[in-house]
């Protein structure tokens, strides 16, 4: 009898945590790097994000070929000369955060998450700064931070350097599902 009821608790316990699994299966991303001849702009609904409350963990990932340019020969030139899709195919993102927030309520919740990048094999440390908007039992998790490209070893061919900008800003929305 005792070894059941430990077993309960132990399927109890399991059940509560997973209970505190969140995952975005579409989140759209979208970037935005602004240059003297050509603006460098695309989006993405293609990354996934879990966020694991028990362990105050968020994690990302999305595939690189799945952004989309207005431009195709920018695209082109995004995948094979910047970023080397190829080889590189996903950029990641892995955090913790500190914060406590309960998304059975309705309301705005901001925090830090402190967590590294990996882009282009290159592995960076970053704050990013997250919101949480919690609404009819709707949540989406928000937010928008810069990145230099040089910090990933990302670099234009020296003819078109100046043409592209170094600093790009992503801004990141997706809606939260329990797991």
């Amino acid at each position: 009898m005792k070894q059941f009821i430990i077993v309960l608790f132990l399927i109890f316990r399991f059940q509560e945590l997973s209970a505190q699994d969140y995952r975005a299966k579409e989140i759209y991303i979208h970037f935005f790097s602004p240059a003297p001849i050509a603006d460098i702009e695309a989006i993405s609904n293609r990354a996934v994000a879990d966020l694991h409350l028990a362990k105050k963990e968020v994690e990302m990932t999305i595939n690189i070929a799945s952004f989309k340019f207005k431009k195709a020969l920018m695209q082109t030139h995004f995948n094979e000369k910047y970023m080397e899709s190829d080889k590189f195919p996903t950029a990641s993102f892995k955090g913790k955060f500190i914060d406590n927030f309960n998304l059975n309520k309705d309301g705005v919740y901001q925090f830090n998450v402190e967590g590294k990048f990996k882009i282009h094999g290159v592995e960076k440390n970053k704050t990013v700064p997250c919101k949480i908007i919690v609404k009819d039992q709707k949540i989406v998790l928000e937010t928008k931070f810069k990145l230099l490209s040089a910090d990933f070893k990302i670099k234009a061919p020296d003819i078109i350097y100046r043409k592209v900008g170094q600093e790009v800003t992503i801004d990141v929305t997706g809606i939260l599902v329990k797991e």
